[in-house]
């Protein structure tokens, strides 16, 4: 019984500690390919994104999908 509590509290701060983090790293892609990579963004200057995932997104237009991926520091 020690070792599952003990686990689970070791799972429960994980969890906090990352999403405690405010920073994230996004990556633009084009057609699959990285054209640029941002790091440092902070999040915490905009009311409307929660998590770094809220940023994420994708476009097609004539064929040529752009693509941005973020996701928190470590």
């Amino acid at each position: 019984m020690k070792k599952v509590i003990l686990t689970l509290a070791v799972i429960a701060a994980v969890a906090c500690m990352s999403s405690c983090n405010k920073k994230c790293t996004c990556t633009t892609k084009v057609n699959g390919e990285v054209q640029s990579t941002i790091e440092d963004i902070d999040i915490t200057k905009n009311d409307n994104i929660s998590k770094c995932k809220d940023m994420n997104s994708s476009v097609t237009i004539l064929g040529q999908t752009t693509e941005t991926k973020c996701k928190s520091q470590l």
